[in-house]
């Protein structure tokens, strides 16, 4: 048994945003299991493939689960999403996703009416089953945040919200909501701060920061141990290195650093942003909070397996040109029924035991679990096919980032480089090619996190503001708006980029990010016309 967990050293966590379509089939599997092939190579059978078990192909303790996607009838839940529930609690750690974006885009149903009153029982309602799922499930889990968004098109013409501060307002209403009824014992919050732009993320800030502070928490809801253990970074906190270290610094300013446990970056999968946060993380042990914990997520592995792409292989090379795990057409073909030929990208503990036959099983003619014959040209996969496939790069995804921190350790040590030494002229880029594996600006700014996170710099703003180019070239997402209308904040959330199904090549940068852990049918299942 491969165990990820024991590799993980004191690198920023990647937590996979497990999809409930994986946890939901993988049940039906193991519940019933002579509806379902054998694969002959798995002598752990199916249940190997639940990575939160120490008994399984590989083992790896860490997760994130949406309420958006899942049951929230904790009966339903602890069934059907046993791997989850059922898990390990003392050896494994879930991230709770309160599911605030399906709120805003409507697959979790608000009364938006009557949403900015204090006592709306419909709000009151919805907070209170989002609560009780997140204490039963998680470990650590985010407060009810709106999304900005939800206040523009085409959103604000279901919710009916008229501005930027209407998120904000009714997120603060559910802030009160967790804090007056949370058990502390049961589980520990997150606060989310959010924004598409800077200006937002300080408004929300101010609104939302002293449900951190013990010492207000105490005062207001009669019991400190109620003050908020973390945050969340989502928007522009999320994706734009200026706001995170801009927000960092403001939150140690505040005493608001001091004792917390998690900051959590929503929605990256990104390599270098996994030893960027690597390098935040170690600053913040030594100075502000000893046992913090910097996580990121990404759906991934689950959502480009729906697109047929699965995970194929690392790429740390070329001069640190290209960093980041490679994607490629998953083997999709009806001639492979029956076949024994070993499974391609066999460096995984779950692809090394299949054949191809294992995962293109189906043929013309053969009947679905719906009893629908299949055409000659559909796909070859069934349902057991598509778990198969995201398990496999479950695991890549997680070592491709513990690789990846694992050569920046190395490259730092040999190299005595500073981020005062990186070039930005293009015509001079060549300059920074110091490293055969680690793109130069993930050294630079290790060196310059080093120092601008240290309470003896002087001024540490105006660092950052004179080193904006080197910190910019870092940033992922362009805050890019449609038809350049201010009020379309959704876009600021997403960043444009290559489509999967149209892309030969694909590179880690060129996968789709934020979206595809919160609106991705893939996540759920429903990408899938089986059940």
């Amino acid at each position: 048994m491969n165990d990820l967990g024991k590799t993980q050293s004191d690198y920023a966590v990647y937590l996979p945003a497990i999809s409930s379509f994986y946890t939901k089939q993988l049940q039906k599997c193991l519940d019933n299991p002579e509806e379902w092939r054998t694969i002959e190579g798995f002598e752990k059978g199916l249940a190997g493939l639940d990575f939160l078990k120490q008994d399984s192909y590989f083992h790896y303790p860490f997760g994130l689960y949406s309420a958006g996607h899942a049951h929230l009838d904790i009966e339903k839940s602890d069934r059907d999403e046993a791997m989850i529930q059922n898990r390990d609690k003392n050896n494994t750690m879930i991230l709770g996703d309160s599911g605030g974006f399906q709120i805003a885009t409507g697959v979790l149903k608000m009364d938006w009416a009557n949403a900015k009153d204090p006592n709306d029982p419909a709000r009151l309602a919805l907070c209170e089953k989002i609560l009780k799922w997140e204490e039963h499930t998680a470990d650590w889990a985010m407060t009810l945040d709106i999304p900005g968004f939800a206040s523009a098109p085409p959103y604000n013409e279901k919710t009916g919200l008229e501005s930027f501060q209407d998120t904000v307002d009714i997120s603060v209403l559910n802030l009160d909501y967790f804090l007056r009824n949370r058990t502390p014992e049961k589980c520990k919050f997150l606060n989310v701060l959010s924004g598409a732009d800077e200006y937002q993320s300080d408004v929300w800030y101010e609104a939302v920061k002293h449900f951190s502070d013990p010492a207000f928490v105490k005062e207001a809801y009669g019991d400190e141990s109620r003050a908020l253990e973390g945050y969340a970074f989502a928007g522009i906190n999320m994706r734009n290195m200026r706001c995170v270290l801009k927000r960092l610094l403001k939150l140690r300013e505040d005493g608001l650093l001091e004792g917390k446990g998690w900051i959590h970056f929503l929605g990256t999968g990104r390599l270098q942003w996994a030893c960027h946060l690597t390098s935040i993380q170690r600053m913040l042990r030594k100075h502000d909070s000893p046992n913090i914990t910097l996580s990121f997520d990404a759906a991934s592995p689950f959502v480009n397996t729906a697109y047929g792409q699965t995970y194929a292989y690392n790429i740390f090379e070329n001069k640190g040109k290209r960093f980041g795990y490679f994607m490629d057409r998953a083997f999709d073909n009806q001639m492979f029924k029956g076949s024994d030929l070993p499974a391609p990208f066999g460096h995984s503990p779950i692809m090394s035991r299949l054949t191809i036959g294992d995962l293109c099983c189906m043929a013309e003619g053969d009947l679905n679990r719906n009893g629908k014959p299949k055409d000659a040209d559909s796909t070859s996969w069934d349902t057991l096919s598509y778990i198969l496939y995201m398990g496999h790069s479950v695991y890549n995804h997680i070592t491709a980032v513990q690789e990846a921190n694992r050569l920046t350790d190395i490259e730092k040590h040999r190299l005595n480089w500073s981020y005062k030494d990186f070039i930005h002229d293009k015509k001079s880029k060549a300059t920074n090619d110091i490293s055969p594996y680690v793109p130069a600006d993930v050294i630079a700014f290790d060196s310059f996190v080093q120092e601008v996170l240290d309470p003896a710099c002087p001024d540490p703003h105006k660092l950052i503001d004179d080193y904006d180019k080197l910190i910019q070239q870092i940033n992922f997402g362009i805050y890019k708006v449609e038809n350049e209308d201010p009020n379309n904040a959704l876009n600021a959330f997403f960043e444009e980029t290559t489509s999967v199904a149209d892309t030969d090549d694909l590179h880690e940068d060129e996968v789709r990010d934020y979206s595809d852990t919160m609106m991705d049918p893939a996540m759920t299942g429903d990408f899938f016309d089986e059940e």
